[in-house]
């Protein structure tokens, strides 16, 4: 393992923007992006950018899955420091389930690497797994770089369902719930784009800009891109307890201080949004119990309102001391795929969430982040832009819990509200039909 040394930067940002323009390179990046967020009270890391292979990565696909969580597992005990993600259809491994919508991103179900390069800020400092001359040399090779000030993108995205079949399946899933069938259930659609040229770089650059969200991330698989601008992180590991803050309740961020207090008021105070949120922190609770010493679940705060750049959440936080017997993985493998983004009870809802949707989640609603000497840090994939350069093709997925209580046309605002940031950085011209 490589000596680290540590430097103080000049303009933190420039060298941001240009170490992910060096990066960009090679055929495997994952850059994790707090944005400077204070209400974090759990964060261990402001940017990390880990960039290429140092050894054998673990890729599984969906025809070689079955081991994956087990093989990853070894590499977290041996202390390995690792990056990448897990897909939405590891379900699949997990329960007895299937996805057979068409997928026009194609991540690997499960990816992770021990990257060559290591790169973290903290403030002005930066540390690079390198000794002293040769992180020196890097930084000369990325000052090199130029990022250029022009940014432009144009996507003609069309909605994979139109509006009124948005509201007729809204109406339907109201009435399994209305009959007992579940309770809540995560009902997303698909805005895409084909030939669309990308620049997948400078677009996560503006992404970045327009949403400041705490568990930003970009990653690159060879020619596939994730461009994720998250507010939520799905799970934690910190010594032996676990965090986990699921987010349920969304509205428009007002344009003062005085009418956004306004709007957090109504949010916390909206009986629809809370009942959403509590069915999804018993869920999480009822997750982490598989893995947590018995006793040990606390929900540590219950409908927290925080406010982004351009919506207000509700957020809940739920915390656990890990079992002596449960390793690393096993803890993510018994919360996955995290409840806010399937519904509950969860195995009845994903099996319905197959039957509504009509494309692949993929790395949508699946998570992104790190492990390091056996603790773990990692997001749910919302609020992204998926890219595959080869076919040229372009996904924005976005979506909701709908409840009894749920308006169809409201639903259908909403989810439009929660991709403002795409859309605007995409320049996106939606054709949406009624």
């Amino acid at each position: 393992m490589a000596d680290t040394t540590t430097v103080s930067i000049d303009n933190v940002e420039q060298f941001k923007q240009q170490a992910l323009v060096w990066a960009n390179a090679f055929n495997v990046v994952c850059l994790l992006d707090s944005n400077g967020y204070s209400n974090d009270r759990y964060s261990s890391c402001e940017w990390v950018l880990a960039v290429d292979e140092l050894s054998n990565d673990l890729t599984y696909g969906q025809e070689k899955s079955a081991q994956s969580f087990s093989e990853l597992n070894k590499q977290v005990i041996a202390g390995k420091h690792l990056f990448g993600f897990f897909t939405y259809d590891l379900k699949n491994e997990l329960e007895s389930l299937s996805s057979n919508h068409a997928d026009n991103i194609g991540f690997p179900a499960m990816y992770f690497f021990e990257p060559r390069f290591l790169f973290e800020l903290r403030g002005s400092k930066l540390t690079v797994n390198r000794n002293y001359p040769e992180t020196f040399e890097l930084i000369e090779v990325i000052s090199k770089c130029k990022p250029t000030d022009v940014y432009s993108a144009t996507a003609r995205l069309r909605c994979n369902v139109s509006k009124n079949e948005y509201v007729s399946k809204v109406q339907t899933i109201r009435q399994q719930i209305e009959e007992g069938d579940f309770y809540e259930l995560n009902y997303c659609i698909n805005f895409s784009a084909e030939n669309v040229e990308l620049n997948t770089w400078q677009t996560f650059l503006k992404l970045n800009e327009c949403a400041k969200a705490p568990f930003s991330c970009y990653v690159k698989w060879h020619d596939r891109y994730l461009m994720c601008a998250s507010p939520e992180r799905f799970l934690k590991k910190s010594g032996r307890t676990l965090i986990a803050q699921p987010i349920k309740g969304t509205n428009r961020k007002a344009g003062t201080k005085q009418l956004n207090e306004l709007q957090r008021e109504a949010l916390l105070n909206s009986n629809k949004e809370q009942a959403e949120n509590v069915m999804i922190v018993d869920l999480v609770r009822n997750d982490l119990s598989k893995s947590a010493i018995s006793g040990t679940v606390h929900v540590e705060e219950l409908f927290g309102i925080y406010t982004f750049e351009t919506v207000n959440q509700m957020i809940s936080t739920v915390s656990a001391q890990l079992s002596s017997d449960v390793e690393p993985v096993e803890a993510i493998k018994n919360a996955f795929p995290m409840g806010s983004m399937t519904g509950a009870p969860k195995v009845e809802v994903m099996k319905n969430i197959e039957h509504y949707e009509s494309f692949k989640r993929g790395l949508y609603s699946g998570s992104v982040g790190y492990f390091k000497n056996g603790d773990f840090d990692f997001n749910v994939v919302i609020r992204s832009i998926l890219y595959n350069q080869t076919t040229r093709t372009i996904n924005v997925p976005v979506g909701g819990a709908i409840t009894y209580d749920s308006v169809p046309v409201q639903e259908y605002e909403e989810v439009l509200l929660k991709a403002q940031a795409m859309f605007s950085v995409l320049g996106a011209e939606l054709l949406i039909n009624n």
